[in-house]
Formats: structure tokens, sequence, C-alpha cells
């Protein structure tokens, strides 16, 4: 089972669950091998490297970002990401749900893999080295480091941005220079950003979830019993993860004691990215399908209560 992903990080876990949940739920005739950094290091669009490893069957399975699939011939997912819209955690979890979630699980198909469920991580921001980032112009002709994603990198070029995955030593020397002034990243990954970094913990710009995807030809060549094994432990995996998950108030809260800043971004501030925002959804509700389920988590995010982001603080404070 390949990652990009090492031990110690929220999508390893995912996998570690779903190992223990294959072993158990088979009797032990299945077994997960997870294969970190399965891509190798410095890799350009890792995370679709990944996935296309999976897609060859150079992997029998694969834990995979499920924004990067957009890049991939598989727009199934891009409600998902749509900007500004999934910015919760409680809304992160009712959209990996099988009443959403299978629909768009059932676009990988097509390409060779069979999705079995979709894992929530968690939200994301962006990091600034520097002045914090609260407004549009704030981006303007500057680079921000991102993972690859058709809908991302949208937002970002909509945003006044450059975004570009930045491996290697390209990163540090981005920041280093200037030219680099954020990363799209999480709480939890920005402790292994290259600088210090602030973030407007209120200015989501969407949510992070894994697809958990098998190779068809390998899923199809097991057993009735053992697919059923895999499918069962998926949905248990998903319960813990969804379970699993921390607020971003408590994220926000422990990243300031581990040096970083939180601010927040005012509702006016908000607004000037959702207006510049709205190009990728012009974009993106062309689609019928992508148009429906974005009016579908409207209608679950509307019940949804505004999620607490905590107090701004500064470093150790």
């Amino acid at each position: 089972m390949a990652t990009d992903d090492e031990p110690g990080r929220p999508a390893a876990a995912q996998i570690e669950e779903f190992a223990r949940q294959v072993k158990e739920l088979s009797g032990g005739q299945l077994l997960i091998e997870p294969v970190w950094k399965a891509v190798g290091e410095d890799k350009d669009d890792w995370d679709q490297a990944v996935a296309r490893g999976v897609v060859a069957g150079d992997f029998d399975m694969g834990l995979v970002p499920a924004r990067a699939w957009d890049t991939e011939g598989v727009d199934s997912f891009a409600a998902l990401h749509a900007p500004f819209l999934v910015t919760s955690k409680t809304l992160l979890s009712k959209v990996a749900e099988p009443a959403i979630a299978d629909e768009m699980l059932a676009g990988l198909d097509k390409v060779g893999v069979s999705g079995l469920a979709l894992f929530p991580e968690g939200t994301r921001l962006l990091f600034s080295f520097g002045k914090p980032v609260l407004k549009p112009a704030d981006l303007s002709g500057k680079t921000v480091r991102a993972p690859r994603s058709e809908t991302t990198y949208a937002l970002l070029h909509a945003l006044g941005a450059t975004p570009d995955d930045l491996v290697g030593e390209r990163f540090p020397e981005g920041i280093a220079d200037g030219k680099v002034v954020a990363a799209e990243s999480s709480f939890v990954g920005a402790g292994s950003l290259p600088a210090p970094t602030t973030v407007a913990a209120n200015l989501v710009l969407y949510s992070k979830l894994n697809s958990l995807v098998a190779n068809a030809n390998v899923f199809q060549g097991l057993s009735e019993s053992q697919r059923q094994s895999l499918k069962d432990a998926a949905a248990a995996a998903r319960t813990w993860a969804s379970e699993a998950m921390t607020s971003t108030a408590d994220d926000a809260a422990e990243f300031c004691l581990n040096g970083g800043t939180v601010t927040r971004a005012t509702n006016a501030d908000i607004a000037a990215f959702k207006a510049a925002g709205a190009a990728v959804y012009n974009k993106l509700e062309v689609d019928p399908d992508t148009k429906a389920r974005i009016a579908k988590i409207r209608e679950l995010a509307a019940a949804d209560s505004a999620p607490s982001n905590g107090p701004s603080c500064t470093p150790g404070g």
C-alpha cells in the first residue's frame, strides 16, 4: 500500500488503522504492508506519482489525497475542494460518509482503480513566511508552495499567486529571496516547514480527504470474502479517522505553543477572498455533476455550526 507520507503523519495513522482492521476482519488472510515515501524524496507531483503507481499496478493499493485526482482525468472529487466550502471538521466528516462519498469514489473506475473510502484528515490554510496573508493583494505576483491539484492551483491563480510544489532546495531558497510568501498546508504539516509561519486560523481554503484505493485488477482478483473484508475495514477506518480529528482551535493553540503565530482575518478580508474564488466556481459548475455536489455540500454546510478557530496568539502565548 503506497503513500507519499511517512510514520507520524495523519495519513500514516490512517493507513496503520486500516491495516489493523484488515488483519482483524480477514482473520489474518490479508495483510497490509505500507510503503512509506513510495515514490522517493523530492518528487514533483508526489501525490500523482503515487496515484499513477496504483493505476499501473506497481502497488496493490494506495492512500492518495482526493485533491490529486483532478490532474489524472478524475473530476468527481472537485466539489470537495471548491474554495471556502468545506471549512469545518464536522462538515469534513459528513462529506466522507458513503451517502456523499460513494458517488465520487465511483469516478475512479474509469482510470482502473477501485475507491474504497474517503478518510477525512483536516483543514488547509495559508501559512505565511513573514507578514500574515490577510488580503488577496498580499499574494499578488508571489509564489505559494502547494501540492499539485488543478482546483487548488486555480484558486491560488485567482488570488493572484503562482502555485508551485517546490521540491528540494527550491523551497527554502524561494523563502530566503522573498519570492515564496506562503505555503498551503495544515497545522500539523506547518511544523515541518523550513521557516516560522503566521496563519489566519479562520481563513480555511478547503479541507483534505484521502482516498483509499486499490488497483482494480488486484481488487477483482481477490475472493468475495476478501473484498468484503477490505470494504469493512475501510468503513471502520473511516469512522476512526473522523473521531481522531482534533479541533481547529486545539490545533491552532498547539501550533502557537510550538512557535507559530495565529491571527484572524476580518469578515471583510474573508469576503474579498471569497469574491476572488468565485471564478473557480464558475469553472467547476460547468460540469452538472460537480454543480449538484456543490449544492448538496452547501446544504450540509448551512446546517453546520460555525467552527471555533481559537484565539489569536503569538509564539509561546
